[in-house]
């Protein structure tokens, strides 16, 4: 059985808000940044962000992913494809980071991995259902 503490008065309103701030503190920390920034092309002498390396790594497992799916894929797919891949190598085939960035969005990865992947595979799908279903006019 919890234990009561009993309080009166302007004790409990400061316990309320103590609580609440302790409260708000756990949500923050667990709240973890996953926005990705894509970089500008660049020649590989700056140093990216966590936001644009995010992007980078993210990016790297999608295409991966999709990768194999190419080898039976419409010209469109294909198009879309090498134009993400095309926008991938303009900011990230070369790129400097700093390790603890790398390092933090590496477990990100490998605690995302299936959806980046899933979501990889679904960019470049035939979306069978809206090309199959034109528009109707109506009278």
């Amino acid at each position: 059985m919890p234990a009561t503490l009993r309080m009166t008065g302007s004790h409990t309103m400061t316990f309320r808000l103590l609580a609440a701030a302790c409260l708000g503190l756990a949500l923050v920390g667990c709240s973890e940044d996953f926005t990705e920034t894509q970089p500008a092309a660049h020649d590989g002498t700056r140093t990216l962000s966590r936001a644009e390396l995010r992007w980078c790594m993210f990016n790297d497992v999608r295409i991966e992913a999709a990768r194999p799916d190419m080898r039976a894929a419409k010209q469109g797919q294909v198009q879309a494809f090498n134009a993400a891949v095309t926008d991938w190598n303009s900011g990230c085939r070369r790129y400097r980071y700093s390790r603890s960035d790398r390092d933090a969005v590496q477990r990100q990865i490998e605690a995302r991995r299936a959806t980046l992947e899933s979501e990889g595979r679904a960019r470049f799908a035939i979306q069978e259902a809206s090309a199959a279903a034109p528009a109707q006019g109506g009278r």
